[in-house]
């Protein structure tokens, strides 16, 4: 295994271990691990993605924008 070192700022640590917390990470590394351990979607991925929304659209299966709202705010 290769070890990489990454220097950086005492505001960039901050800003760093800020964003690991604020995206459910322990520790910076395991957030910066992440980003590139990613996987990307495919087309076909974002294409069943996007049927099954205009599914559910089509057939009403929805809630008002009001209660995803809420939703929104009370995971923060």
């Amino acid at each position: 295994m290769n070890e990489l070192v990454l220097h950086v700022t005492d505001e960039q640590q901050a800003r760093l271990e800020q964003q690991a917390r604020l995206h459910g990470f322990d520790t910076p590394n395991d957030y910066l691990l992440s980003l590139i351990e990613e996987d990307e979607p495919t087309k076909e991925d974002l294409l069943t993605g996007f049927r099954e929304g205009w599914a559910a659209a089509m057939t009403g299966d929805t809630i008002p924008a009001s209660k995803l709202r809420e939703f929104i705010e009370s995971d923060e």
